[in-house]
């Protein structure tokens, strides 16, 4: 009877320790973490190309208030701009964290694999997790152009900034108003590649968390 007691309790902490001691359900947890990682990038990505709508109007209203006061267009303008990379910063650590988000999340699936023993399942998660893997490095191949996109672009922004500083005439405007409308062509080709991302995150999101009842 007493090692009949001995098994059952064996038996019991085993059972224990798989649906609640090994992280069996910890895996769909750090999707989860994953899933908001990608929707706060994405979140940020939005916000910064309503900052690019926000700046071009501004710009334009400098151009149209030239020959009357164009001051008041121009420090919105300025603090556009403030506002636009202060929104690149966002979108810039909301991707770190993201990606350091996906690493823990293949790495853990990747550790608790290790431990499957039936070779079936095994290779299936493998094969599974290839496939995600793939799907989330897809978000970089669309998010390093569009940094190699906007960077440069910013940084005409804030030339065309210090260059109106200096001169805010109605002759130095109509100068630069060439400048003004490459400026706003280039940066709606930012925003294309920005909706571009939004939609490829959107896809991996879907794809790498389960489904939750809204």
């Amino acid at each position: 009877m007493k090692s009949k007691s001995i098994i059952l309790n064996l038996l019991t902490l085993t059972a224990v320790a798989a649906f609640s001691g090994c992280g069996t359900t910890s895996g769909y947890k750090q999707a989860d973490k994953t899933g908001e990682g990608i929707a706060d990038f994405r979140e940020a990505i939005v916000n910064g190309k309503k900052a690019i709508d926000d700046t071009m109007k501004s710009l334009d209203q400098v151009a149209v208030s030239a020959t009357s006061n164009p001051r008041k267009a121009f420090e919105q303008y300025s603090k556009n701009v403030d506002k636009l990379e202060s929104a690149a910063n966002d979108a810039r650590k909301c991707s770190q964290d993201m990606k350091e988000q996906g690493k823990a999340y293949f790495a853990q699936w990747e550790k608790q694999m290790a431990d499957v023993k039936n070779p079936d399942i095994r290779n299936l998660a493998m094969e599974r997790k290839t496939k995600l893997q793939a799907a989330f490095d897809s978000i970089r191949q669309l998010a390093e152009p569009l940094k190699a996109q906007f960077d440069p672009w910013m940084s005409n922004l804030k030339d065309l900034q210090k260059y109106l500083a200096n001169d805010l005439t109605i002759a130095g405007v109509d100068a630069a108003k060439p400048l003004f409308t490459k400026t706003e062509a280039e940066g709606r080709e930012v925003q294309k590649s920005m909706d571009a991302l939004v939609a490829e995150l959107n896809t991996v999101a879907a794809a790498i968390t389960p489904a939750k009842a809204k």
